[in-house]
């Protein structure tokens, strides 16, 4: 794969757009922070705070910002060589892609385009192993906001489990088990388990160690707290736990990530 131009928290101010009216010369994933009307093709998109698109190759485009200025952070990539690893993703393209959580996708775009305009020897290796993590993550938790919107109104479970993860993401500091939660909504652990992936598209565990990392690196980059308090703070008895949690999901440690991070 070759990424040809990125962009990280772009901005985009009301009511002014961005366009490529004879499509793209390749395949564009855009992340937004806030309403942004999408026009790919024939198809008219409005996407929320947190919406993905992918947008296919020479697909005509339009995007535009509603009220309020918004940010966002693309990729423009060629397939190439790996355009078989691509398809065998199975991502939706041209359409509205919604997520548990997009904080992981905002590390990685940044560590995109810190590779991408650095000058590191290894810079496509890693530009390229990037990207490819970005995608299969899309592809594992992302799911069509229309499947989505449908899923609302058939599982009876929707609004509970809803009111159940506002709940988790509130208290990043509980020490959240399956068992704590099936118990919140009164289900048997398999069946929790089940419903809670095919709503959110991933487990209930991921999510809370999500929500822990939400916390973490805002604690990271707006305080002074040692690692160790944290750790406390994100509901951590053990700080090489943590430590090791944090590097899993954000590919560095604690302290690289709040000294790139706080320059």
């Amino acid at each position: 794969m070759q990424i040809l131009e990125l962009g990280y928290r772009s901005v985009l101010m009301p009511h002014t757009a961005f366009s490529y009216p004879d499509g793209a010369d390749g395949t564009l994933l855009l992340l937004t922070d806030a309403p942004m009307q999408i026009t790919a093709g024939t198809q008219l998109l409005q996407a929320e705070s947190g919406d993905a698109a992918v947008i296919a190759e020479h697909t005509p485009l339009v995007c535009k910002a509603a009220e309020q200025p918004l940010y966002y952070d693309w990729v423009l990539f060629r397939q190439g060589g790996d355009r078989s690893f691509y398809q065998s993703l199975q991502i939706p393209e041209n359409t509205l892609l919604r997520f548990g959580d997009t904080a992981f996708f905002s590390v990685l775009l940044e560590q995109l385009c810190a590779e991408f305009y650095g000058a590191n020897a290894k810079r496509s290796d890693m530009l390229e192993y990037l990207l490819k993590a970005l995608l299969i993550r899309m592809a594992e938790t992302g799911g069509p906001v229309a499947e989505q919107a449908a899923a609302e109104h058939s599982d009876p479970h929707y609004a509970e489990l809803v009111r159940l993860r506002e709940k988790i993401y509130a208290n990043p500091q509980e020490k959240w088990t399956v068992e704590l939660l099936c118990s919140e909504v009164g289900m048997s652990r398999s069946y929790f388990q089940l419903v809670y992936r095919e709503t959110f598209g991933m487990t209930c565990i991921a999510d809370v160690i999500n929500c822990k990392m939400n916390l973490a690196r805002e604690l990271l980059t707006s305080t002074s707290y040692t690692i160790a308090h944290v750790a406390q703070l994100c509901g951590y008895d053990n700080e090489e736990h943590f430590m090791r949690q944090f590097k899993k999901n954000n590919g560095v440690t604690p302290t690289v990530y709040r000294r790139t991070h706080s320059e």
